[in-house]
């Protein structure tokens, strides 16, 4: 072993070139799933491998905190990754992993270690983001071996946060309050408790904030605002003041994050500070080498703070004369799924080219058992394959029903037992034959169920909201049909599961327009959590807003409404500003619901916008040969609220009236 990591100062020769190497490891056979998981960590924070020496227990320890040891003259804590993350043991291990990070030293027990592995930061993928929003999950990041194995890279920071519990209550005591919600820092870090301490501060400052998981996830929101600012005629600066960069990260390191900014005119004069326990001279000269402004260790709020308000308030930071940076573009991650089927090939054949059941109020669900008495349902359009149920790399801190997580053609997604999420306890055990890849609001998951039957062909008619019925899954039931024999089918609210399994998504700041008040939007969505999204974005917007919850219910309540102002000798339009409509609805799609109001002349200049997750470039153009004037894909917050706005905004000039988008 002392082969294994000689040298390791000498590595820091990597930083900078978007790689990394990570050294592997295992905590031995997991006795409830009978597999052998593989994990890593950044060989920057290991210090040396070795034979576990005496650990002496210590009260009032943490459950997985074995006792200390003493290691040249130093006490360090000793924590079994085993006991920490679940994984059942019943022998010791005899290997200790020694960590030194934000200036703590700690050993970690292993069962065994592998070799050390040099790969690009781009093939790190991060998990999924249902996984990480809200959880704080304890894998950061996942890579491949060569013979399909899932390396997972652990978050050394929770672990020692959860474990060793160091005492932060008066970390952010006396942090200066600067008061100025006009003044916004953006921040990458792939350390759920990192981002956490970082807005602990920016909160007691009192300044905004713009946080992003990773460096390739950063530059594109960077993109974003800086596409919006030409655009609109402003500096980027006028919306970003800082950038605070993490060093380790994956998809595109902090390195390299800075390496683009400061090679694009329009960062010019935005400092960037890096953040980081890799807090060796050779990274920080490192970092400057790249442009960085100011470099500071993982974790010091006051040190911190203090920095950062001398960033924001100080004079504009002059670039280095000389950078000859250049704009890297972030390395494409992932492929599209096609419908390649396993098993199922003529079940899911040309799925795509069933788009054209768009506006004509039918549609085909794909029908499947969880082992119950009942019979399931899923729109085919969200499906994209159906195979058989493949191996499953079991990963730490899921939420109930989550099983782990599998690669598939360079994705990694996240695998749910759809009987264990929706707690069928009449489910038999196991995870099924089958598994369901589905395609979901730009997100994909997989989906195992018992078994797959067939697809059928149903009007939305004939496909009922749950109200009217009893179903012992109702939470999780967006819509109801009966089949020929007489069996209900119970169609499933993808959107309320993945809320339940993984948290609804944090909507960030919109500005709210100031005449706001002065409309009124009408919106149809038959998920209950789809429409407590869309109504949280229009009241951060401040316009005022009713809704129905499906198709035929919207047009009834619409046509009402036309009704009433005819009666009283008004036009809709004084009533009724922007309409907002759901694609797949029961009893009458949003197509069929796009095409009545369109061809209604009493609803003559209302713009109708589709917000629906079926974002294919078949589904847009079906939206426009109804009329749709406008076609946003869910769920996208930042993008609803721009497209509402602006037609908001267009609908107000083509009546003459002056509205304020601000």
């Amino acid at each position: 072993m002392s082969e294994l990591l000689r040298n390791i100062d000498a590595r820091t020769r990597l930083a900078g070139t978007n790689k990394l190497e990570i050294l592997l490891f295992s905590l031995g056979l997991d006795a409830r799933t009978g597999r052998r998981e593989t994990f890593g960590i950044n060989v920057f924070k290991v210090r040396e491998v070795m034979h576990t020496p005496p650990i002496t227990a210590a009260p009032e320890m943490s459950a997985s905190v074995k006792g200390l040891v003493s290691l040249r003259g130093a006490l360090v804590p000793v924590v079994d990754l085993s006991d920490y993350i679940g994984v059942a043991q019943d022998t010791p291990h005899e290997i200790m992993i020694v960590t030194e990070y934000n200036h703590h030293t700690q050993g970690f027990l292993v069962d065994s270690v592998d070799t050390i592995l040099r790969l690009d930061w781009a093939q790190m993928r991060v998990p999924p983001e249902m996984l990480t929003s809200g959880l704080g999950g304890l894998v950061t990041a996942i890579t491949e071996l060569e013979d399909g194995r899932l390396v997972m890279l652990l978050d050394v920071e929770r672990i020692l946060a959860e474990t060793v519990k160091p005492n932060d209550s008066m970390l952010f005591d006396n942090i200066p309050h600067l008061q100025r919600e006009d003044l916004a820092v953006l921040y990458a870090d792939d350390s759920s408790v990192a981002r956490g301490q970082i807005q602990r501060t920016l909160d007691a400052m009192g300044v905004r904030s713009i946080s992003t998981v990773t460096g390739r996830a950063a530059w594109d929101e960077l993109r974003r605002i800086a596409d919006h600012a030409e655009r609109t005629g402003r500096s980027v600066r006028e919306f970003v003041q800082v950038i605070l960069t993490d060093v380790e990260m994956p998809e595109m390191d902090g390195y390299l994050l800075t390496r683009n900014i400061k090679a694009d005119p329009r960062f010019t004069g935005i400092p960037v500070l890096m953040h980081s326990s890799l807090s060796s001279m050779s990274n920080q000269q490192l970092g400057h080498s790249v442009g960085v402004d100011e470099y500071i260790p993982k974790f010091e709020p006051h040190r911190l703070s203090e920095t950062l308000a001398r960033l924001l308030l100080g004079k504009a930071v002059t670039p280095h004369v000389g950078d000859t940076a250049h704009a890297v573009e972030p390395a494409a991650v992932g492929h599209d799924l096609m419908p390649v089927v396993t098993g199922s090939s003529a079940l899911l054949d040309s799925v795509d080219a069933r788009t054209r059941l768009a506006g004509s109020n039918r549609m085909e669900i794909l029908l499947f058992s969880l082992g119950t008495h009942e019979v399931f349902g899923i729109n085919v359009f969200k499906v994209r394959e159906v195979s058989q149920t493949p191996e499953i790399t079991k990963t730490p801190n899921m939420p109930h029903g989550v099983e782990g997580l599998i690669s598939l053609r360079g994705s990694v997604i996240p695998v749910l037992s759809l009987a264990a999420v929706m707690k069928l306890e009449a489910a038999p055990s196991g995870l099924g034959a089958s598994m369901m890849v589905t395609e979901y609001s730009k997100r994909t998951l997989g989906f195992l169920v018992h078994d797959v039957d067939r697809i059928i062909r149903v009007d939305w008619e004939k496909v009922r909201a749950p109200d009217s019925v009893t179903s012992s899954t109702h939470g999780y039931i967006t819509a109801i049909t009966e089949l020929a024999d007489g069996r209900l089918v119970s169609i499933l609210d993808v959107e309320q599961i993945m809320a339940n399994t993984f948290g609804d998504a944090v909507i960030g700041q919109i500005d709210p327009m100031s005449d706001g008040d002065a409309l009124n939007i009408f919106f149809v969505d038959d998920s209950g959590v789809a429409r407590r999204k869309i109504a949280e974005v229009l009241d951060k917007l401040a316009v005022r807003h009713k809704h129905a919850q499906n198709g035929m219910e919207a047009w009834t309540r619409l046509s009402g409404m036309a009704a009433h102002a005819q009666q009283t000798g008004i036009s809709v339009r004084d009533e009724l500003d922007l309409i907002l409509v759901d694609a797949e609805m029961p009893e009458m799609d949003g197509y069929v619901l796009t095409r009545n109001i369109k061809s209604d002349k009493r609803f003559d200049g209302i713009p109708v916008v589709m917000h629906s997750s079926l974002s294919s470039e078949a589904n847009h153009a079906m939206g426009k040969s109804v009329g749709v004037d406008a076609y946003v894909a869910k769920f996208d917050a930042d993008a609803l609220s721009q497209t509402l706005r602006s037609q908001l905004l267009k609908h107000a000039r083509n009546r003459g009236e002056s509205i304020h988008g601000n």
